[in-house]
């Protein structure tokens, strides 16, 4: 049973993967006249170099006993760490439209929140399973929790990018209150820091009061900071029921900004319809079912609160690119997961649903699942022998 429930994970995301590629090359090759200077498919293979990095990543780590992230996760959550502080040092990080975000690797970039979304995750689950005892504890379990979390927080907020930093605490914040953390402690704590730090990123950014007043009233700038969304849309309403198929989009001429990373969706909707947004959408529902039954079937607590974590990332990605996209909230530099081109992004993504697929690989039926979770509830500890023999008896029952 475990490897139809694996399966059918891994297609789901080669299908998610498959659509980025099509819509990469789609979106992207107008970018460059073919017969220029410039190769006309410089995007496509720089999307299919990491698309190719992660997935080789993502087989490696789908067969590495999942334990073992758990046993590194201080180094993995250190590693992260060093990444974010090097990104702020001038002439390290790379600053693009004011924001230093970026490393780069003969030539290569990469974005160190992308790697420090995994890196919190790992390291959110590990502590949620040490410290399984004291996380009702506001001094033992809380602040401790506040801490290793708002140093990622505060670190991304200084490139700066506010909703990445949003994105991180809540992502992390999920993970430990499934764990055991009380969500009124995390509640009152969210009350007394989000409203100063909203008020303080946005009276000292611009780009934030501009982002927000354009949300407000679209149509107040329609040619300059309300374009994008205007184009965008544009693109969506252009695509009617089944799309002005593939190639097709007229937005991607140098209409809508950004058309090949945090608005490929646009594009996608223009090009294939609501069919086709309709089946996309359908397909993240389905992986972020897929996952919730992986942590729900994991033989371990850590394994558990690892899937989960990864599930509810993608999925709230997905959500608030979407939501951008069509205007349902302040435009915010996000893409759609394994399909916006990006490299640092689909290659990390993939890493996660690698280990995705490791719990998956080692999970046990709904029968065993839910009398591991009696046994945990009631303070017992199944032994590695017995784990051992339901194995076998599972596979004398198979053959």
């Amino acid at each position: 049973m475990q490897h139809t429930l694996r399966n059918a994970y891994l297609l789901n995301i080669l299908a998610l993967v498959g659509i980025g590629v099509v819509m990469v090359f789609s979106s992207s090759a107008i970018r460059v006249i073919p017969g220029a200077e410039a190769d006309p498919f410089i995007f496509i293979k720089r999307h299919l170099m990491f698309v190719g990095l992660g997935l080789g990543a993502m087989a490696v780590i789908a067969r590495i006993d999942y334990g073992f992230w758990q046993r590194f996760a201080k180094p993995i959550y250190l590693l992260g760490l060093a990444l974010l502080v090097l990104t702020l040092i001038p002439g390290i990080g790379t600053e693009f439209n004011g924001a230093r975000r970026w490393l780069r690797f003969g030539g290569v970039g990469i974005q160190p929140s992308d790697l420090a979304k995994l890196a919190l995750l790992i390291a959110a689950s590990s502590y949620a399973v040490v410290r399984r005892r004291d996380l009702s504890s506001i001094r033992r379990g809380f602040l401790p929790a506040c801490t290793f979390v708002g140093i990622y927080v505060v670190l991304v907020m200084a490139q700066p990018d506010f909703g990445t930093s949003l994105f991180l605490g809540a992502s992390s914040f999920l993970v430990l209150m499934v764990g055991g953390l009380r969500a009124r402690h995390l509640a009152i704590a969210a009350l007394i820091v989000l409203p100063f730090a909203s008020v303080v990123m946005y009276a000292k950014f611009d780009h934030i009061q501009v982002r927000v007043m354009t949300f407000l009233d679209p149509t107040m700038d329609p040619r300059g900071k309300g374009h994008q969304v205007k184009q965008s849309l544009i693109a969506i309403g252009s695509g009617g029921v089944e799309g002005q198929g593939l190639g097709r989009s007229m937005q991607k001429l140098y209409y809508l900004p950004e058309q090949e990373t945090d608005f490929i969706f646009a594009v996608l909707a223009e090009e294939t319809g609501f069919v086709g947004s309709a089946l996309t959408l359908a397909m993240f529902a389905s992986l972020m079912i897929l996952g919730m039954k992986v942590a729900r079937r994991s033989r371990d607590r850590f394994g558990s609160l690892l899937a989960t974590g990864i599930t509810a990332a993608i999925g709230l990605q997905a959500a608030i690119n979407i939501a951008v996209v069509t205007a349902s909230v302040p435009t915010k530099g996000i893409g759609l997961p394994f399909i916006s081109f990006g490299g640092s992004s689909c290659l990390f993504y993939l890493c996660g649903a690698g280990l995705v697929l490791s719990v998956a690989r080692r999970c046990v039926s709904e029968k065993e699942a839910f009398s591991l979770l009696q046994n945990e509830v009631a303070g017992e500890r199944q032994p590695d022998s017995a784990r051992r023999s339901a194995r076998a008896r599972r596979l004398v029952a198979s053959s």
